[in-house]
């Protein structure tokens, strides 16, 4: 059986490829694998090419920047394919990266098998995209029932796997715990603030938010705001506001929350299927909104609200993230008729994810296709 190339390119997907490698591992032990990957992928592979360290470069200026080493180390990952003679090459999300390596491998090693898991959002940007990519590859892995059919009459297998956050997504602790740990009121309700974790993320929303809660005239409630790994609490500017900030509780935060308000992206998927009542809120600055606009054509800018395929959850964006808005939506959010009605339609959500075991179908498949 020839080698398998596997391509990570941030943690999130050193995450998926070291579940999907483990089941594949227990279906074909003898497997030769290399690739790039992070410290979970590491001991799953025969040959390591590149740390996802290497490949992990968001946003224009810093893509620009780190060009000459990108090329440097998809030429290495080429040349280490052609001398290993790989027959498959599972491509993990990243893919802007991935996308052009497909292109190349496709040219360099005839016959090779191309496989890649996550769909990219051509749904939602440049889908006129769609028809490259369903000539590059053999098989587009989908996590959402929805895209495969946007490839129909395509060459490409676009198969929906189900996504991985059904599995993932659970509170790190109990109710009681949590309360306790935070020194919160479990008798008192709870609102859980998420501006993102992206520093850009918390330049725009953070302040908005403390506003809402400085200013805050609804029912009483107490205020939680889970802080993401890549930050420092202590750089978080509350003014003095009297939100209490917790570490590595994000989902308990949330799954123990009456409402909340959420910085648009996975994070929304996420408190979808944990049921809470929420807002999505995002600000870009005002030069890349307008270049978005021209690109995005879908009704709907919240993950959830996407794969719902109507407005479950409220959105608000640019100029309607102000504390008056905010307030205004919370407020809605924590009326217990409204608040029932929209976890009734939250839990449909699920339905649109699939049913756990997204890395075992994955590696099932691919299973089935080497050589």
């Amino acid at each position: 059986m020839k080698p398998l190339l596997v391509i990570a390119g941030e943690a999130s997907g050193d995450l998926h490829g070291a579940e999907i490698l483990r089941e594949l591992r227990a279906r074909v032990p003898g497997l030769r694998i290399l690739g790039a990957g992070g410290d979970l992928m590491t001991p799953l592979l025969d040959r390591k090419l590149a740390d996802v360290k290497d490949l992990a470069v968001v946003g224009f200026v810093e893509v620009l920047k780190h060009v000459p080493g990108l090329l440097r180390l998809k030429a290495d990952i080429l040349r280490a394919a052609r001398e290993e003679g790989v027959g498959a090459a599972l491509l993990i999300d990243y893919p802007g990266f991935n996308f052009s390596l497909a292109q190349a491998l496709r040219a360099a090693i005839p016959g090779i098998r191309l496989h890649h898991y996550v769909c990219p959002q051509v749904w939602a940007w440049k889908a006129g995209r769609i028809p490259k990519w369903g000539r590059t590859l053999d098989t587009l892995y989908c996590l959402f029932d929805f895209e495969p059919a946007l490839f129909a009459g395509l060459p490409v297998e676009a198969l929906w796997v189900g996504n991985p956050l059904v599995e993932a997504v659970k509170p790190e602790v109990d109710r009681a715990t949590f309360f306790r740990e935070a020194g919160l009121d479990p008798s008192r309700k709870l609102v859980a603030l998420l501006p993102g974790s992206r520093r850009s993320e918390l330049d725009r929303l953070l302040a908005p938010l403390v506003d809402t809660v400085l200013g805050w005239d609804g029912p009483p409630v107490q205020w939680v705001l889970p802080v993401a790994p890549t930050l420092d609490p202590a750089s978080l500017d509350l003014r003095g506001a009297p939100i209490r900030t917790v570490l590595n509780r994000s989902y308990a935060a949330r799954a123990c929350a009456d409402a909340a308000l959420v910085c648009s992206g996975t994070a929304t998927l996420e408190t979808a299927l944990l049921g809470t009542p929420f807002a999505i809120i995002y600000k870009l600055s005002p030069l890349t909104y307008l270049a978005a606009k021209r690109f995005v054509r879908i009704p709907r800018f919240g993950l959830a609200n996407v794969v719902a395929g109507r407005s479950v959850v409220p959105e608000l964006l640019q100029g309607e993230v102000n504390p008056v808005r905010l307030r205004e939506e919370l407020k809605r959010l924590l009326d217990p008729v409204r608040a029932g009605a929209m976890r009734t339609e939250l839990a449909e959500i699920r339905a649109h994810l699939g049913a756990p075991g997204a890395a075992g179908r994955v590696a099932e498949h691919l299973a089935s296709k080497l050589a």
